[in-house]
């Protein structure tokens, strides 16, 4: 997926996804493949797009530009935040874990 994405070759990158069934990555992190997605109703032109910092901070639940600054207020370049972002948790994830485990005891 991630040299079908960055070859811009479409037909092997929407052939990449799999069956139906099959798990899917949601960020991929990488200094030169960030995760990108297909689209469906335009696939004739420029079908894959890369996320952006600023997007992927909100599929994870977080405020923007919450990756966008180190604790020195030294700015964050975009390969670190893709990879401080891809290994995070998602937050509406952890908030429901962490309610469920509240219920039970």
């Amino acid at each position: 997926m991630r040299g079908a994405a960055k070859d811009g070759n479409h037909v092997q990158f929407r052939d990449s996804f799999g069956f139906s069934t099959d798990p899917f990555p949601t960020l991929l992190a990488g200094a030169l493949n960030p995760f990108a997605f297909y689209f469906e109703d335009d696939p004739g032109s420029g079908c894959v797009r890369f996320l952006t910092e600023r997007e992927c901070e909100r599929l994870m639940g977080l405020p923007e530009g919450w990756t966008a600054y180190g604790a020195e207020g030294d700015k964050i370049s975009p390969a670190s935040r893709y990879k401080a972002l891809g290994n995070a948790i998602a937050l509406p994830c952890a908030e429901y874990i962490m309610a469920g485990i509240r219920e039970a005891l």
